[in-house]
């Protein structure tokens, strides 16, 4: 699981061509992410690449069109946070919401509720 947000994260896209109207209006909007978006070879699949903040800010700007699969098949590609850096993030901003944690984290919900059990105990101790 990549720690860093500037390793570079590869997201397979399969029958990319068949499922969106525009193929440069969305080369394009990769780009604008900095993010690459590629064919494999000769098949129907295309390969996109970034960082995992690219992806993010990719993924966010495709929830509001109607290729938002791209956007689902992006966020159950990036990686997930462990429990302690959940904490961690509690622990800097002790007045994060649920819904908050799984926005910025991309974690689900009961690795956020987890998360913040455990953040509570430790500030009972």
């Amino acid at each position: 699981m990549p720690n860093s947000s500037s390793e570079i994260l590869s997201v397979k896209l399969n029958n990319f061509l068949h499922r969106i109207d525009c193929k440069k209006t969305m080369i394009d909007l990769a780009m604008q992410h900095c993010c690459s978006l590629k064919r494999i070879r000769r098949s129907r699949n295309w390969l996109l690449m970034g960082t995992v903040s690219q992806l993010k800010s990719l993924s966010n700007k495709l929830t509001e069109t109607k290729n938002s699969w791209i956007s689902n098949v992006i966020t159950q590609r990036l990686p997930t946070p462990e429990i302690n850096d959940l904490v961690l993030l509690i622990k800097m901003n002790p007045t994060i919401t649920i819904n908050q944690l799984l926005i910025e984290t991309g974690c689900s919900i009961v690795e956020a509720r987890n998360a913040i059990d455990t953040a509570e105990d430790f500030s009972k101790q």
